[in-house]
């Protein structure tokens, strides 16, 4: 089921509404404005973004601890890409920060008269930003995104094509605003993310399942111990800890990645530059008692884990990886399980399952918080020249080999 995030805001309890009646688009001129072009100016937000985070959307990927450091060791800076900082910050007239658009211009190549500039969010890796898009106060939100988009509507030439994701699902107005605003706009594909809502007990929630989840269940408990194995469930929350979890965790999702007759799923953590941006993450988390990382233990070894980050009252359940010679007891099945008992226990209300619509998560009868995705060139007949030849060239990189010369030369990192 799709549910719209203010929908499943109010079902579930997430923040309190704070409008202050400024939530309308009739208060466009209510805001102000700001670009931010430095490290420097962008580390000065910290204590007001912080601020500003239990009143956003529950995700990892738009808060202080995740944006900062994927800016530090994932944008790009090379010959032929090359990432500059171009932020925006929203404000009452008051002074009060209501949200922050993590933009950046993507140059190609970086230096040069025939450079195309790509005016993105944050997060253009391999899947590890799972949402990207807008640090914004959710009762605000409808104004914050009208007054992003009457700003982009007014840039110079700048940029070629902007692209926009996690914009709010089902809001008909902010999507006719863009139609009607930009030109050669195309919309892209829906992110899901499915969203477990949450009972007083473990014993409610599991009555909710289908049966053959419950059977799933009662397999992944008997079937070790049938075979006269004992499985410890484990939670790392303290930064001390942070460093040996995390090396179980990429080798255990190293050896998912290479399973042979299983769902192929990649290794996102394979080079240095990933490991330690998600490191930094994860000690950040640890610092404030927001880290959780799950694991299920077989004689003192980790033979299964997934990394989660508490974000309000939820609990968003990030990358996993478990060991091969397991795989016949479904130990990842059984780390979901005990992350939702655990977060049951803990009083929390979702639990985020992270994005896709694999079986692995629908199963949990979870719903489903969607965000969307656009994008779209100036109103000019040059800006619409550039757009169209850009998403040809994009089209033909993405089909061809990783061995392509061009992909090669474009792409933004090692592997990607």
């Amino acid at each position: 089921m799709v549910v719209p995030l203010a929908t499943l805001q109010q079902q579930t309890q997430v923040l309190p509404s704070r409008s202050g009646g400024l939530d309308t688009l009739d208060g466009l001129d209510k805001l102000v404005v700001d670009h931010i072009v430095t490290e420097r100016d962008l580390l000065g937000l910290e204590s007001e973004w912080r601020a500003l985070e239990p009143r956003m959307s529950q995700v990892p990927f738009v808060s202080f601890d995740w944006l900062i450091p994927w800016w530090q060791h994932l944008r790009t800076r090379k010959m032929f890409v090359g990432d500059e900082l171009s932020v925006l910050t929203f404000r009452s007239r008051s002074g009060e920060l209501l949200g922050v658009a993590p933009l950046m211009i993507t140059h190609r190549p970086s230096v040069g008269p025939l450079r195309f500039r790509q005016l993105q969010f944050f997060g253009a890796d391999p899947n590890i930003t799972e949402v990207r898009g807008m640090a914004v106060a959710l009762e605000h939100s409808n104004l914050v995104y009208a007054t992003l988009l009457d700003h982009l509507r007014k840039l110079p030439g700048r940029v070629n094509t902007v692209s926009l994701m996690g914009l709010p699902y089902g809001n008909a107005r902010l999507d006719e605003r863009i139609s009607t605003m930009f030109a050669a706009h195309v919309w892209g594909s829906d992110t899901v993310n499915p969203v477990v809502v949450l009972k007083p007990t473990w014993e409610a929630f599991k009555s909710s399942l289908s049966r053959n989840m419950k059977e799933s269940l009662r397999k992944c408990y008997n079937a070790p111990k049938r075979d006269g194995l004992s499985f410890d469930f484990n939670v790392v929350t303290r930064a001390a800890d942070v460093n040996a979890a995390l090396a179980a965790f990429f080798e255990l999702h190293r050896a998912r990645s290479e399973m042979p007759d299983a769902v192929y799923h990649r290794n996102y953590f394979a080079s240095g530059q990933a490991q330690r941006f998600i490191s930094e993450v994860c000690a950040r988390y640890a610092q404030r008692g927001a880290l959780r990382i799950f694991q299920i233990k077989h004689d003192d070894a980790v033979i299964a884990t997934r990394i989660g980050f508490v974000v309000g009252d939820s609990l968003y359940l990030y990358y996993s990886g478990y060991d091969p010679a397991y795989q016949q007891y479904s130990v990842m099945t059984t780390v979901v399980a005990e992350s939702i008992q655990y977060a049951i226990a803990q009083g929390f209300r979702t639990v985020n399952l992270s994005t896709g619509r694999d079986v692995s998560k629908t199963r949990w009868s979870s719903v489903e918080m969607t965000f969307r995705s656009v994008e779209f060139a100036p109103r000019s007949r040059m800006g619409i020249v550039k757009h169209r030849t850009y998403r040809a060239i994009n089209k033909y990189i993405g089909h061809g080999s990783h061995g392509n010369w061009l992909a090669r030369l474009l792409s933004r990192g090692a592997g990607w």
